[in-house]
C-alpha cells in the first residue's frame, strides 16, 4: 500500500478551492487556579463515616453507671450498629464507583429569585415572632436564662405545627445565600446581606432561650458546605490548614458546648464535679453514647417489634398536622413505648435514640440494611452533584452532612426539622435559574 506523500490532499478538494479543516481533536485544557475546597478530604461522606464509626466504637469505654441506671453496651444489637454504618459506607461506595467515569459537565451556578428569598426570610421571621411571642413580651425571659435563673422558656412558649417548623426556611434561606454568594451567580442585595445576619441572630436566641444548640450547627454546616462548593483554595498553607480542621473541631465544639452549658445546666450540678470543664467533657460524652444506649435499651427491653408503621422511618410525617393525627389515630404511636422505656430503663434528660436503631425497631434488621445501603447511596449521589456543583448537590448535600453529623444521635432525613427544609430547597430547586459561575472554573483536579 502506498502512502501518500506530504503534498497530496487527504481529501478531494472543492469547487471555489476552499478546504475543509478538518475538526480539532485536542485543545488545551483550561487554566487551574488553586484547588476546589469539594476535595478536601474531611468533605467526602466515606470520610465521614470512617470518624462516626471510631465515635461509635468508643462508647464502649464510656462509664454508663455515671450517667444512666442500665448499660446495654456492649451487645449484639451494639454490633449490629456497626453493621448498619458499614452498610451506610457501602452504599456511598457503590454510587462513587458507578459515576467515577461520568462525563465531565460544566460547572454551574444559579439565580434564586429575589421573590423567593424574600418569602423565606419573611416566613422564617413570623414563625420565630409567634413561637417567640412570649420572649417579646417578655426580654428579662433572655436575661433570666443568662442568669441561671432557668434553663430556657420552653415552659411558658409552645410550638405550632405548620407555623413555628417554617423557622427551618431560615436553613434554606443560608444555603441559597452561600451558594450566590461564593459563585458570584448574581450581585447580592443588602438586604439579602442583613436577612443572611438575622437568620443566623435569631438561630442563636433560639440556642440559648429553647436550649436547641442544633439550631446554630444547622446554619453553621448548611453555609460552610453549601459555600465550599465553589471555593477554591489559592495557597498550600491555606490547603494544609484546612485539611487540619477536623483535629480543632472538637476542640471548638468542647469550648462552645461549656459555654453554652455554664448557661443551661452547670449550676444544677456544681457540687457534683470540681470544674465546669469536667462537667462538660463528660456530658458532651453522654449526650452520644446515651443515645446509642437508650436505641439498644429499647430493643432489648420491648418484643414487639418491628411493627412497621414507618414511625421513625418517616417521623415528620407523623408530626405533620391534620395527616399525623390521622396516621397516629389509625396505626398508634410507638414513640410512647420509647417514653415508658426512658423513664423506667433510662434517664429522660438524655432522650435521644440515636439515629440506627429506631430504623431497627421500625422495620427490622432486613430493613434497617437496606434504608441504610439506600441512605448512603443518597448521600453519595447529592456528594457527587455536590462537588460538579450540580444544583440539586449543591442545594441538598448540605442536609446530607446534617444527616451525617446528628447520626449518632438522630435520624435528621426522618426527622420533622428536616422535611420543612426539603420543601424549601425544592422550591429555590424549581424556581432558581441555571448561570455560568462568574469565577473562573477549571475541570475537575485529579487530586
Amino acid at each position: 500500500m502506498r502512502l501518500p506523500d506530504a503534498a497530496t490532499p487527504l481529501w478531494p478538494p472543492l469547487h471555489g478551492g476552499a478546504q475543509p479543516v478538518p475538526s480539532p481533536t485536542w485543545s488545551a485544557p483550561p487554566i487551574v487556579l488553586g484547588r476546589p475546597a469539594s476535595e478536601l478530604w474531611w468533605l467526602n461522606p466515606l470520610a465521614c463515616v470512617a470518624i462516626i464509626g471510631l465515635v461509635y466504637a468508643s462508647f464502649m469505654t464510656f462509664d454508663f453507671s455515671r450517667v444512666v441506671p442500665q448499660a446495654y453496651i456492649p451487645g449484639w444489637h451494639y454490633a449490629w450498629g456497626g453493621a448498619l454504618l458499614a452498610a451506610l459506607a457501602l452504599g456511598i461506595t457503590a454510587v462513587m464507583a458507578l459515576r467515577r467515569e461520568a462525563a465531565w459537565q460544566p460547572p454551574m451556578a444559579f439565580d434564586v429569585p429575589q421573590w423567593l428569598m424574600v418569602a423565606l426570610f419573611a416566613c422564617t421571621v413570623f414563625a420565630y415572632a409567634v413561637w417567640f411571642l412570649p420572649l417579646l413580651q417578655d426580654p428579662t425571659l433572655l436575661t433570666d436564662i443568662l442568669g441561671g435563673e432557668r434553663s430556657s422558656i420552653r415552659d411558658v412558649a409552645t410550638t405550632m405545627p405548620g407555623v413555628t417548623t417554617m423557622t427551618q426556611f431560615g436553613v434554606a434561606y443560608v444555603i441559597a445565600y452561600a451558594a450566590m454568594r461564593a459563585s458570584h451567580a448574581r450581585p447580592i442585595a443588602r438586604w439579602e446581606q442583613a436577612a443572611f445576619i438575622g437568620v443566623f441572630v435569631l438561630g442563636v436566641i433560639r440556642a440559648v432561650a429553647w436550649s436547641e444548640r442544633l439550631a446554630v450547627i444547622e446554619l453553621v454546616v448548611s453555609y460552610l458546605v453549601a459555600r465550599l462548593a465553589y471555593t477554591r483554595v489559592m495557597r498550600e498553607r491555606t490547603w494544609s490548614l484546612a485539611t487540619t480542621i477536623p483535629l480543632a473541631a472538637p476542640v471548638v465544639l468542647y469550648l462552645v458546648f461549656t459555654g453554652t452549658e455554664y448557661f443551661r445546666s452547670w449550676h444544677y450540678f456544681v457540687n457534683d464535679y470540681d470544674s465546669v470543664w469536667e462537667f462538660a467533657f463528660e456530658r458532651l460524652i453522654a449526650y452520644y453514647a446515651t443515645a446509642s444506649n437508650n436505641g439498644i435499651g429499647l430493643l432489648v427491653e420491648n418484643r414487639l417489634w418491628p411493627e412497621y408503621t414507618g414511625r421513625f422511618v418517616a417521623e415528620w410525617l407523623y408530626l405533620m398536622p391534620g395527616v399525623g393525627e390521622a396516621l397516629r389515630e389509625s396505626v398508634g404511636d410507638v414513640t410512647t413505648q420509647y417514653s415508658y422505656f426512658l423513664s423506667r430503663f433510662a434517664r429522660p434528660e438524655f432522650n435521644n435514640p440515636s439515629g440506627l436503631f429506631p430504623i431497627v425497631f421500625d422495620i427490622g434488621y432486613a430493613g434497617s440494611m437496606l434504608y441504610f445501603a439506600a441512605a448512603g447511596a443518597l448521600v453519595g449521589a447529592l456528594w457527587d452533584g455536590w462537588r460538579r456543583q450540580a444544583r440539586g448537590g449543591v442545594l441538598f448535600f448540605p442536609m446530607a452532612m446534617m444527616f451525617l453529623v446528628e447520626l449518632l444521635r438522630f435520624d435528621y432525613f426522618a426527622s420533622s426539622r428536616f422535611f420543612p427544609v426539603a420543601v424549601a430547597l425544592a422550591l429555590i430547586w424549581a424556581t432558581s435559574r441555571p448561570v455560568p459561575p462568574r469565577v473562573p472554573r477549571p475541570a475537575p483536579s485529579p487530586w
